[in-house]
């Protein structure tokens, strides 16, 4: 058997002796520079972060490169605490639940929660969904929309009517909390926003067959309304609504 001789040739690859990132600077400790002796998000000491700050100020500076003004900061926050425990009725809160029993370690309870929420019937993919059509329609006119969304599918009777992704029945009705959610998030969002246009959009859905918002519908909205991006929006959600998966009301936890 005959050796192959394999001709080496530099690329002139160019390796970099330092990790880069444009959201995290750490400067390293004098004496290592393994250790970090200082941290800055998007340019701000983590240290004045945490004099000057809460979780949702620098939660949103992450996202975003900037520090949210008072309108997006309370819009946040009525988002993060209408998100924080999706109830028993989510199939995250199940999934959580099933696994629980089961005597999955605790450790993996909340990565299977999320699980259960990432998908596109109610899930973070149907945020996703429901980001890009609000996108793609904001500045068309809301009626037109809806007219064209409503054409377009029919009324399975048996099963939810999705007229578009976020809008539709919920369960063939519609859940007044979320509706309730809906006009709290209202009065923080900026009147030309896309909870606004989402609100136009829904109005001319047929009321009498119960057809409106859905969860999906309302939060898309409001994280099109932070400046967040679709791609991003479905990861947001998540963590937003991971808390409701260590609960302590399963008592297997």
């Amino acid at each position: 058997m005959s050796e192959r001789k394999v001709k080496i040739t530099s690329r002139n690859d160019h390796f970099t002796s330092k990790i880069k990132s444009d959201i995290t600077l750490e400067i390293p400790a004098d004496d290592n520079n393994f250790l970090v002796k200082e941290t800055r998000t998007h340019g701000y000491n983590v240290l004045d972060l945490m004099d000057d700050c809460d979780v949702n100020d620098v939660f949103f500076l992450l996202y975003n490169g900037e520090l949210p003004n008072d309108t997006q900061k309370q819009l946040l926050r009525k988002l993060s605490i209408f998100l924080i425990n999706l109830g028993p009725r989510h199939s995250s809160s199940r999934t959580a639940a099933n696994a629980a029993i089961g005597r999955t370690d605790v450790n993996h309870i909340v990565p299977i929660a999320m699980m259960g929420m990432s998908g596109a019937y109610g899930g973070s993919k149907e945020i996703e969904n429901a980001m890009r059509f609000l996108k793609k329609h904001h500045n068309d006119v809301s009626e037109a929309i809806a007219q064209h969304c409503l054409n377009a599918t029919d009324d399975p009777t048996h099963e939810d009517w999705i007229i578009a992704p976020g809008f539709g029945t919920d369960f063939r009705g519609q859940s007044p909390f979320i509706i309730d959610a809906k006009n709290n998030l209202l009065l923080a969002s900026p009147t030309d926003g896309y909870l606004n246009w989402a609100n136009t959009f829904v109005s001319y859905l047929p009321a009498d067959k119960h057809c409106g918002w859905r969860l999906a519908g309302v939060v898309a909205a409001v994280l099109l309304d932070l400046n967040i991006a679709p791609r991003l929006g479905l990861g947001i959600f998540q963590i937003l609504a991971g808390p409701g998966g260590l609960s302590p009301r399963n008592p297997f936890f």
